[in-house]
């Protein structure tokens, strides 16, 4: 009975893993300084532009992105992306 419960755990473990990894995570299109850009520039491949996965901003071009990661989630993520306030 012990082993059949240990299974079952196991795999539910894994389904709540497997829900959580392939939710759609926020990301912003940010330049070297971590200031918002349109996505389009991310699209383009503009200098400097690239991605970062689950910050938070104003909302707005050209506001700061503070906190996320260059890497979407999941296991072995790096990257930290730092941002912090600038020089306004």
């Amino acid at each position: 009975m012990r082993k059949s419960r240990e299974i079952h755990l196991t795999l539910l473990a894994a389904v709540a893993l497997s829900m959580t990894a392939c939710r759609d995570e926020h990301h912003d299109c940010v330049d070297a300084q971590s200031r918002k850009l349109p996505d389009s520039s991310c699209q383009v491949g503009a200098p400097g532009a690239h991605y970062v996965y689950g910050g938070s901003s104003g909302g707005h071009v050209g506001d700061y992105v503070i906190g996320g990661s260059v890497t979407r989630g999941g296991f072995g993520g790096t990257g930290e992306a730092g941002g912090g306030g600038g020089d306004e």
